[in-house]
């Protein structure tokens, strides 16, 4: 048998010795009693629902929860695409409600938007993002004017403010509308997504895929900021020029799909800076970097300085002229601090004296190196220099990707197949931290070797997550730079990692009882003491009968670029997972269900009857976690739909909130309550999926429609190196899925494009 160090089982099904002492004690009866550290159920969705889940989860769509701290309102803001709550606006897909509590219960506010028109030819895609305390909420809404001013005929972004009240963020009307009924033009123009905003929300950014200013190309993704209903332009470079091929919120959004990479903190916190990327034009800083992709930093709105330029010394190029230059090699973005003062970003150029990339051998496939660049001091620090490892690493460290950064910069948790540490093992995934500040030069742990992608994965090929037994076995997703799939998470300060591994780190079985496959388990690392625990591994020894994971399923955590569910608390004490396996007496195995790993223990969060439960979110300190399940867990749920709940601690209401037909001035669930005095975090991508529906989902396109579209946007680029370049990635992105058949006339379009 494995060893079992690291993991001890809570008491019976409470995970608490001293439940009887729980101020809330004549709150916990039923289903509650099992709940550790006093906590207890209460229903967070309405009562009456109009016949309708409170959640959709096949696709699930994003929720987001406040800190629920320090004096601030508690409340999550949550989705369904069934049909919206009974008396509430709205009945396209899809419906977005805020529930809030208040001493009486928990309130609901209907946050979408009224008498919604889809576009001719295809569905209403709304989108909703949500400030920080939930306040505020951006909507992208197709066709219907929200104010008296927005343009019909064409998607706009409106801010919901907690009054009710919209004022419209894209108040620049594009330069060429779209023509009148084309309701398929807006896969490829006038297109708006939001990119990010500064805290209080006053500055809003977003990327649009044409010409809304002067100056701004047309055709391209272009990126713009909005202040008072006021639109700037941002993507601007430091000799004052503007991108022929526009620029993107860090590392960038197709506006059209809505589908980010990393963009979290792009836009710092008071809104002074705003970080992007555009293709460099050869002039100052640096005339080498002519026609690749380089991360810059807007200031103010009044200058631009360049993050990824070469520090003095340098020799970033790797010596292949491209007509008489030595070209260099292009930056991505992966993170910075929520001031704005740290910023990091991957690049196979030495940008520093002691970078080595494998570009002075020559290579044709030079690692990539990660760098933090202090906008202060304008001090650009390689973190992964590893020269003395040359023969071992000739590519030097080969940084795969981030896992996430703390929020002052003084952490971030990286995948590199360098050797960078004691303990690490050249050519495999080496998980690392990075931990130093602005005075020092810092220091890098190893922590572990994560399994090794197929080549399948590793080269990103399309293929089914299908869960256990599927051929998903690698660690792949912890390293993601797409946000809906990112399957780690770090606490705000950067002492505590959450991640998911297919490797026994600690010595724990994971064969699978059913397949004989490696399930993957969900572990937690402390930098602050060097340990590294299993949290879903089975106390009692016994084979895993499926994968454990961190979010709401297995292959996406369904995040947004702005907001990651909250699997750790602020303080890393207490882990928040779901698992198929029975971690606690009386539990049945089999469908997926919420725990709890705190002081090394495990109790289990949602119900005992075992239907496949979703966590939703935690808020900061972990006392209210919610998820989403068609058990009745209190005593004012009444039907089989599924609900929203809080496992909330000292928690439990004094009677059912008091059931109304519909919903009345926008609220559901009671008396209307006062606006909440929060804002409302931001959720970009609805994709993924769950495991509680009972409605078929959605019609999704078909590669064969999506290499249609992609060859599309493809032909309104001008350049005909990037029109080719472009053709050749949405062939291989999308025709291996289509049929041959398909694929014969994808060859004429190509030839006819070109």
């Amino acid at each position: 048998m494995a060893a079992l160090a690291g993991v001890a089982l809570g008491s019976g099904l409470s995970g608490s010795a001293s439940a009887s002492a729980c101020p809330n004690v004549a709150l916990r009866s039923g289903p509650s009693e099992h709940l550790p550290d006093c906590r207890a159920y209460e229903q967070v969705s309405p009562v009456e629902k109009g016949g309708a889940d409170a959640v959709t989860v096949q696709p699930l769509f994003p929720a987001q929860a406040s800190a629920c701290g320090d004096g601030e309102a508690c409340g999550i803001a949550y989705m369904n695409a069934a049909t919206a709550f009974a008396g509430a606006p709205g009945n396209e897909l899809p419906n977005a409600y805020l529930a809030t509590r208040a001493t009486a219960g928990w309130q609901t506010t209907a946050l979408t938007p009224p008498t919604l028109q889809p576009p001719a030819n295809g569905p209403a895609k709304v989108s909703y993002a949500f400030s920080a305390d939930l306040s505020q909420t951006v909507l992208r809404v197709p066709l219907q004017p929200l104010t008296e001013h927005a343009p019909a005929g064409m998607y706009n972004l409106f801010l919901r403010n907690a009054n009710g009240e919209y004022s419209l963020v894209t108040a620049s009307p594009p330069s060429k509308p779209p023509e009148a009924g084309c309701g398929g033009c807006f896969a490829f123009q006038d297109v708006p997504a939001f990119a990010g905003a500064s805290s209080d929300f006053t500055h809003v950014i977003f990327e649009a895929n044409d010409s809304l200013l002067g100056g701004a190309p047309e055709g391209v993704e272009n990126l713009y900021e909005t202040v008072a209903e006021h639109v700037g332009l941002v993507g601007i470079l430091p000799d004052g020029k503007i991108p022929a091929e526009g620029a993107t919120a860090g590392a960038g959004i197709d506006a059209a799909e809505e589908q980010p990479g990393e963009i979290a903190h792009a836009i710092s916190q008071d809104g002074s800076h705003v970080l992007f990327e555009a293709t460099a034009d050869g002039g100052a800083p640096d005339e080498e970097q002519l026609g690749d992709t380089e991360l810059y930093d807007r200031i103010d709105a009044s200058s631009t300085v360049e993050v990824s330029a070469p520090a003095q010394g340098a020799e970033p190029s790797k010596c292949e002229t491209k007509g008489g230059i030595c070209a260099a090699e292009p930056a991505q973005f992966w993170g910075a601090s929520t001031g704005g003062s740290v910023v990091f970003f991957t690049s196979k150029a030495a940008l520093t004296k002691g970078s080595y990339t494998g570009t002075e051998g020559g290579a044709e496939n030079p690692g990539n190196d990660l760098y933090r660049f202090n906008v202060g001091t304008r001090t650009l620090t390689d973190l992964t220099a590893d020269a003395v490892h040359e023969k071992e690493d000739p590519n030097g460290a080969s940084v795969l990707g981030v896992l996430g950064t703390s929020d002052d910069g003084s952490y971030v948790y990286f995948v590199a197949e360098g050797n960078l540490a004691a303990g690490a093992s050249s050519g495999k995934p080496n998980l690392y931290v990075w931990h130093g500040t602005a005075e020092s030069a810092g220091t890098t742990k190893f922590i572990a070797t994560l399994a090794v992608p197929d080549k399948q994965e590793e080269e990103g090929v399309e293929f089914d997550f299908a869960g256990p037994g599927s051929s998903y076995h690698s660690d792949i997703l912890d390293w993601s730079e797409h946000p809906a799939q990112a399957q780690a998470y770090v606490t705000p300060d950067g002492t505590h990692v959450a991640f998911m591994s297919a490797e026994r780190l600690t010595g724990y079985e994971n064969e699978d009882q059913a397949t004989g496959e490696a399930d993957h388990e969900v572990f937690e690392y402390s930098a602050e003491t060097g340990g590294l625990v299993c949290a879903s591994c089975d106390p009692g020894g016994e084979r895993p009968l499926g994968s454990a994971f961190i979010g709401a399923k297995l292959t996406e955590r369904v995040s947004t670029p702005f907001h990651q569910p909250r699997a750790l608390s602020d303080d890393g004490s207490r882990l928040f997972f779901s698992s198929p396996d029975p971690l606690v007496p009386g539990v049945s195995g089999g469908n997926a269900n919420v725990f709890e790993y705190e002081e090394g223990s495990v109790a289990l969060i949602s119900g005992t009857g075992g239907g496949g439960d979703v966590f939703l979110d935690a808020s900061a300190s972990g006392d209210d976690v919610f998820f989403a399940t068609r058990e009745q867990l209190a005593s004012s749920d009444k039907d089989e739909l599924v609900d929203v709940y809080d496992a909330r601690v000292d928690g439990g209401l004094p009677m059912p909130a008091a059931a109304t037909p519909g919903c009345q001035d926008g609220a559901c669930q009671g008396r209307a309550s006062p606006a909440p005095a929060f804002p409302t975090p931001t959720s970009l991508t609805f994709t993924g999926s769950g495991n509680l529906a009972r409605s078929a989902p959605p019609v999704k396109p078909t590669h064969r429609q999506l290499l249609a579209r992609a060859l599309a946007r493809c032909r309104k680029l001008k350049d005909r190196k990037r029109r080719s370049a472009c053709i050749d990635t949405a062939e291989r992105r999308y025709a291996s899925k289509a049929k041959k058949s398909s694929r014969i006339v994808v060859q004429k379009r190509r030839r006819a494009a070109r």
